[in-house]
């Protein structure tokens, strides 16, 4: 693990915060799933999501000796960008793991071959979605010589 055993256990209890257990679904936490190794295997890779953690890890431990509900939304407000990464990557080491995807009723395979089952969009939200792009109209240049 690239943190210390103290910042390591707060680290834990942060991401505890982020993704609670539901013990009647038999469902852990992410501290208690151990996404901090996830975490510590990024942070090796990229120094400056080491950094990003890091900085959290200290903003935490000047602001209170227990991680609570309320001081993760305190770390969210005075580090908002930070925050969200460790939050997308907490989000990436929880969810890929294949004995978490199938406590949420999502397939234990990977994305591909096998793939999933998406839902089509209704012609509404289709619409919705492309308005702008129609609204916008043609935004390529003829080439030269090329006579429509």
């Amino acid at each position: 693990m690239i943190w210390s055993d103290v910042e390591t256990a707060r680290l834990d209890a942060i991401l505890d915060e982020l993704i609670p257990a539901n013990p009647k679904r038999d469902i852990p936490a992410a501290g208690a799933a151990g996404v901090a190794h996830f975490l510590s295997d990024k942070a090796q890779a990229d120094a400056g999501f080491h950094a990003t953690v890091s900085s959290l890890l200290r903003l935490a431990a000047d602001m209170a000796d227990k991680v609570t509900t309320d001081l993760v939304r305190q770390l969210e407000a005075q580090a908002p960008d930070d925050f969200q990464m460790l939050l997308a990557e907490t989000y990436k080491g929880y969810y890929s793991r294949p004995d978490m995807r199938v406590k949420f009723g999502v397939g234990a395979h990977p994305v591909h071959p096998q793939g999933y089952d998406v839902e089509r969009e209704s012609a509404e939200i289709l619409a919705e979605l492309t308005a702008p792009v129609v609204a916008r109209g043609p935004v390529f240049r003829d080439l030269p010589g090329d006579k429509q």
